[in-house]
């Protein structure tokens, strides 16, 4: 009976946790201002990916539109393999700026489903590090 229960709370937990979490959306990305041929801070590209792709920055966008927030998780291994001279934005820090807006190509809008399209605004915003993996937050 016990392990009935677990086993019907594990499936429920299995079916509510995605859209309780949002839709991800995996990503490859190069670090940088695409006004200033990918120098500085921000992101220079963004695109979204089927899998882990090998000398590329990987990471996540998790888009929840119940709490009208979108984080960008970028793996820390990848920023070192692949552009180490952005670690000195990451390491040691509590925030980034982006100096200029960015929006996101039509391919991860589309795969986010929203009604408009996803644009991250200039500005300072919190930076987590979990895991291997560090997350800025965006309101939506």
């Amino acid at each position: 009976m016990k392990s009935a229960v677990i086993l019907a709370f594990a499936t429920v937990l299995s079916v509510i946790q995605p859209a309780m979490s949002g839709i991800v959306i995996r990503t490859t990305l190069t670090i940088g201002r695409k006004s200033q041929n990918c120098s500085g801070f921000g992101l220079c590209s963004i695109s979204s990916s089927s899998a882990l792709t090998e000398g590329a920055i990987n990471g996540f966008i998790d888009v929840n539109a119940e709490s009208g927030s979108m984080t960008l998780r970028v793996d820390k291994k990848d920023i070192e393999k692949v552009q180490p001279d952005k670690m000195g934005y990451f390491d040691n820090e509590a925030s980034v700026v982006f100096a200029e807006d960015f929006r996101l190509p039509d391919d991860i809008n589309a795969a986010a489903g929203l009604n408009r399209p996803l644009v991250i605004k200039k500005g300072e915003y919190n930076l987590t590090y979990k895991n291997g993996m560090y997350m800025i937050e965006f309101p939506l």
